[in-house]
């Protein structure tokens, strides 16, 4: 994930604000000016090489999981944060490693997509910046649609901030930024090609030089494997397996299904249903633009992105491998796997919305919600952060209080400008290893 720009992002976002309210009710409202995105559009691309016969099988609906699964997940975790990858910068020998081992993990379930190449390269797509590794899952009688499942696997070589405890330790070794992300998207793919055959096709799509910004996927949407337009979804994993706060072990943020319609939203929710996790789902501009799921959603592309927002261990040499809640990981891959195995059969499709949320009532009720539930950790923060936090939770409280119909531009300011100021609080505190699990 990038580093942090939410107080321009904010800002920025702010200068477009109308007075609209917002209703929890149907669609929500946009409190923000009408924007239109424009749709990358491309003319159609070969697909993956190879013929596959079409069958009809009954689609398999059930989502695995397995305990024993949390082997594979460490396995690619640990390999990834490992030292020996340097941090995986992208063009680096560390990353050459890193797609070395991803294609193999790959090439055991997925065909390779690349048309053109054979042997490990068709997995690749080189661009400039680095490369991007990409399987396709065939699907059979919509095989020509596609969702599209992905997770940065670049992170800093040693570009980030160092370790109070260990200053002779210089390596960003990326965990949760982004290891475990690649760990779920690996196991979605894994899951659904041992089942019955998926309808549409399902991409697995392993981003390089997300942390330049957001390189890898810009590359892809430039000249995608397959066309934008027969795209129905894109799911985003970035930052997985850690908690922002003690108190919040068993929440994770869900960012942008409005951006699918009420399809999206509903496919969602539902999906959330299947872990035991507190999935918060928050409008599109939550997510500050800080992922690859930006790019597709800038492409016209459906996008759903999962994340654990920015916890304390971001973008140090401490975002190790010791600190992923494994338990969390299979409970978030829990759900990936619930949505895109509706996705992938379903025939009520997203349909893209060009004129995207501003922040709703409803954005309002939630981060409400999550922050009574942190506020037990708010005296881990300095003494003025924990101040302006619980002055932002009562603020916060008297708009949800005041109901939807009175939801104006004015709530819209005080929750972007105190979630901000929260959002930087939680990631300039210590990574002092409460992540780890027992």
């Amino acid at each position: 994930m990038r580093p942090s720009r939410l107080a321009q992002y904010i800002g920025m976002v702010l200068a477009l604000l109308t007075a609209t309210s917002c209703s929890s009710d149907d669609e929500p409202t946009s409190t923000s000016a009408t924007t239109t995105i424009a749709v990358v559009t491309s003319a159609p691309a070969t697909t993956a090489a190879g013929t596959v016969a079409v069958t009809t099988a009954i689609p398999d609906t059930t989502v695995t999981a397995d305990s024993a699964a949390i082997a594979g997940y460490r396995t690619v975790v640990e390999t990834l944060a490992s030292d020996d990858l340097a941090g995986r910068d992208n063009l680096s020998d560390g990353s050459i490693a890193a797609q070395e081992f991803l294609i193999a993990q790959l090439s055991e379930f997925a065909q390779p997509a690349v048309a053109g190449a054979t042997g490990p390269d068709a997995y690749r797509q080189a661009f400039g910046a680095g490369t991007n590794l990409i399987g396709v899952i065939p699907g059979t009688d919509l095989a020509d649609q596609y969702v599209i499942v992905g997770a940065h696997y670049d992170h800093l070589g040693s570009d980030c901030s160092l370790s109070t405890s260990e200053p002779d330790d210089t390596i960003c070794n990326g965990a949760t930024d982004n290891a475990t992300g690649v760990a779920a998207a690996l196991a979605v793919g894994r899951s659904i090609a041992v089942g019955s055959a998926p309808r549409r096709s399902v991409i697995i799509a392993l981003w390089d030089a997300e942390e330049d910004g957001l390189l890898g996927s810009a590359a892809y949407a430039a000249n995608p494997i397959v066309p934008l337009a027969q795209t129905i979804a894109y799911l985003n994993f970035d930052i997985q397996g850690t908690d922002i706060s003690p108190s919040l072990k068993n929440v994770t943020v869900l960012v942008g299904a409005e951006s699918g319609g009420r399809n999206l939203v509903n496919a969602s929710r539902a999906a959330t249903q299947a872990s035991t996790l507190d999935t918060v789902m928050l409008s599109l501009l939550f997510g500050q633009g800080r992922s690859d799921y930006a790019t597709f959603v800038g492409a016209g592309v459906p996008t759903a992105f999962f994340t654990d927002a920015t916890p304390p261990c971001y973008h140090t040499v401490d975002d190790e491998a010791s600190i992923v809640d494994y338990a969390k990981l299979q409970e978030q891959i829990v759900t990936a796997e619930a949505l895109t195995r509706d996705l992938m059969n379903t025939d009520s499709v997203p349909t893209y919305d060009a004129h995207p949320t501003g922040a709703t009532y409803d954005d309002a009720v939630s981060i409400h919600r999550l922050l009574l539930q942190a506020q037990p950790d708010f005296p881990r923060f300095s003494d003025e952060d924990d101040e302006v936090a619980n002055q932002f939770v009562a603020a916060l409280g008297t708009i949800v209080d005041e109901g939807t119909d009175a939801f104006d531009g004015a709530d819209v300011t005080a929750l972007l400008n105190g979630t901000a100021k929260i959002v930087n609080a939680w990631a300039s505190g210590e990574c002092d290893g409460f992540l780890a699990p027992p």
